[in-house]
């Protein structure tokens, strides 16, 4: 009984760490992007080309993972793998600190003589490269443990957009109000004058980016102790024979009584273990064209959720109102966790499900598109039921395609060579992003094909003139 208990607690432990590694994926990214409103409002010398800057940053960002995946061509055995985590998560730690300190510290630049945001812009890019480089570092770690944990990472690659979200939600980033300006007499009555106004942080960056750094030093935490920890390595698909070795060492200093419980443990945990790899044997292996079609889902997938829908967002939700925008953004990031629950209790390995399930997404992402490229008047402009299904549409979207990535991710693992294919996985996942988000510039910032619609908190007010 006590044994059992044991266990179980070992596995939540364990779960909770995954979590926490997974959630240190995209966090400090994310978080730039939903800080972006409030340091817009409080003067930043680039104003919203800041959003600009971080499309092309993060993009420059991939060089990260292309120069990992070359190296490890030439070093074998994945000896890179763990010591590049260490690396990129204490990076992503000392950036966030940096930023506490030095988000708006400006220098100007001398060719083009105008004061430029240098720390905050090479700081994302530190943090792009962190992020960048976890897609072919921190899923291919994940094959250490078992299947199981697989989801749970998935869980905590959605909470890295989810936290950050909620955070500035709760920070009142961006809203505008109508505020009163002045009284004055107009044809001999008082007359109020409004005008709107950016309603003030309930706190500030410095504040927000102590939250990113805490966040990323949980992660760097939670790693640390998935590989070094003994009761986090008992939850390994396999041991390694350092492992073993000192096991042995310790069980022939110990009493017959207590040799026999721990030889007993062990058999127990390997049999677990060889349960573990037949089913995983069993499974019939996909075919080069299958594997094929899994990775083309995964890259148009990708660049959509991360580069092509984020583009457009604003642009589908700002007609509808500053509330529709909060709701589909938040809510949007609260599916992803949600999708890779689903996953995890009903899993599945079909491939008509994945690619239905993709499909449900494009067309979700079709009116999304299609509320964007209507703007600054989509359908239902101003009714209820715009709002509500510009919402859904928005939630829907993120979920279904956060189910196909959890989906494709849970398949890889227990396919023979899952390391190999994870790694491809993070490299198809990068690869699609940054197809997505080349595809998709052009459109937003030369082209003008995307029109915003700027609301006016005071339309309605009184408009008087002074007398």
């Amino acid at each position: 009984m006590n044994e059992r208990l044991g266990d179980r607690f070992r596995h939540i432990f364990v779960i909770i760490l995954v979590v926490l590694f997974g959630s240190g994926s995209w966090l400090a990214i994310n978080g730039l992007w939903v800080e972006l409103p409030l340091m817009v409002a409080l003067g930043i010398p680039e104003g919203y080309n800041l959003a600009s800057y971080l499309v092309i940053i993060i993009q420059l960002a991939n060089v990260g993972p292309l120069s990992f995946t070359a190296f490890s061509y030439f070093v074998k055995g994945n000896k890179l793998e763990i010591p590049t985590i260490y690396l990129s998560l204490s990076a992503g730690v000392l950036a966030c600190l940096l930023l506490v300190f030095f988000w708006d510290a400006t220098t100007v630049w001398g060719v083009f003589g105008e004061p430029r945001s240098t720390a905050l812009i090479c700081l994302s890019f530190v943090l792009a490269l962190v992020n960048c480089t976890s897609s072919v570092t921190f899923i291919p770690f994940m094959v250490k443990l078992k299947s199981s944990y697989m989801t749970w990472f998935f869980v905590g690659q959605g909470f890295s957009a989810l936290a950050p979200s909620l955070v500035a939600l709760g920070q009142g980033v961006g809203k505008q109000v109508c505020v009163a300006n002045y009284t004055y007499l107009s044809t001999g009555d008082n007359c109020t004058s409004w005008m709107s106004q950016t309603q003030p942080a309930k706190f500030a960056p410095e504040t927000f980016f102590s939250f990113l750094c805490a966040s990323m030093f949980l992660s760097f935490a939670a790693f640390l102790f998935l590989h070094i920890l003994p009761s986090s390595k008992k939850e390994y698909a396999q041991q390694t024979t350092e492992t073993q070795s000192s096991s042995e060492k310790y069980n022939e200093s110990r009493s017959s009584e207590t040799e026999f419980n721990k030889e007993d443990s062990t058999e127990k945990q390997k049999a677990s273990d060889r349960l573990e790899e037949e089913t995983s044997e069993q499974r019939q292996g996909y075919s080069k064209g299958e594997y094929a079609i899994l990775f083309v889902i995964l890259a148009i997938t990708n660049a959509l959720s991360n580069s092509v829908l984020p583009s457009i967002q604003s642009f589908s939700c700002g007609a509808y109102g500053f509330n529709a925008y909060l709701l589909a953004a938040t809510l949007g990031q609260v599916a992803n966790p949600l999708a890779c629950f689903i996953v995890m209790f009903f899993p599945q390995t079909s491939l008509v499900l994945v690619a239905g399930t993709c499909l449900l997404g494009l067309l979700m992402g079709g009116y999304c598109m299609a509320t964007a490229l209507l703007s600054p008047a989509p359908p239902l402009q101003g009714e209820i039921s715009g709002v509500v299904l510009v919402v859904i549409a928005w939630i829907l979207a993120g979920g279904l395609f956060a189910h196909v990535k959890a989906t494709i991710g849970f398949i890889l693992r227990n396919q023979p060579q899952n390391h190999r294919l994870l790694t491809w996985y993070g490299i198809v996942t990068q690869l699609g992003s940054m197809t997505g988000a080349l595809i998709i510039f052009p459109f937003v910032n030369v082209l003008s094909v995307f029109v915003p619609y700027y609301s006016d908190p005071c339309q309605g007010y009184p408009i008087c003139e002074p007398s």
